[in-house]
């Protein structure tokens, strides 16, 4: 920070509130669920972030495969909701933290901060999340072709279901580049038996270099 302000260091040299930076905040919270693979929640009050919020899932553990996917309704400023997505078969349920770095007026009583361009920092009813780990050590599995001549290459990952972590599924929804103007389509899927988490990237080339970061965080107050 600079050399003026409010700076809250932790027992582990850590700063946790900083006068010049936000931290990241929960913005809104709770469970999950539709049918016919779609899920639909709406964020009361909008959040008004000109960046969309950063979508942190964690689906059910059904003992078997979950794949989601994540939209987001809105425009900068305004942001109304998300819909999970799955397949048509699957009726998404889970839970959901909707994640920025900017905090809400929410506190009755407390402490509230704000940087030198009047944005909120921090409020004390807004709970608080950090990122917990991010992995890149996928291992390419195999590839699939559909009779479109689309390729399907998948990477998976160990992971563990039994640590109260969410999967930032915003960079699952993104198009990677690809050799042609269509770019690679991207997908999670979740295989609770077999304790991995499985990416996919789908295309009509086939490059397989693969290192999107899987990110995950979890809500600490």
């Amino acid at each position: 920070m600079a050399g003026y302000g409010l700076s809250v260091v932790n027992d582990g040299g850590v700063v946790s509130i900083d006068s010049e930076y936000a931290r990241l905040c929960v913005l809104q919270s709770g469970r999950y669920s539709g049918g016919g693979g779609s899920a639909g929640v709406s964020f009361s009050p909008a959040i008004t972030t000109q960046e969309p919020p950063l979508i942190f899932l964690r689906p059910d553990n059904n003992g078997g495969l979950v794949t989601i996917g994540c939209s987001i309704s809105g425009t900068p400023g305004n942001w109304t909701g998300m819909t999970i997505t799955g397949p048509a078969s699957y009726s998404p349920a889970g839970k959901y933290f909707v994640g920025g770095f900017a905090a809400s007026a929410t506190a009755a009583f407390g402490m509230r901060l704000w940087d030198g361009a009047s944005k909120l920092l921090f409020d004390s009813g807004t709970p608080a999340a950090v990122f917990t780990r991010f992995f890149q050590n996928w291992t390419y599995v195999k590839s699939t072709q559909d009779a479109q001549g689309f390729y399907t290459n998948w990477y998976s990952s160990p992971f563990s279901s039994s640590v109260d972590e969410y999967l930032m599924i915003n960079n699952a929804g993104m198009r990677m580049v690809s050799g042609d103007n269509i770019g690679r389509v991207t997908g999670i899927t979740y295989d609770f038996s077999q304790s991995q988490l499985w990416f996919t990237t789908t295309a009509l080339n086939n490059p397989f270099i693969f290192s999107l970061p899987a990110v995950f965080a979890k809500i600490i107050a």
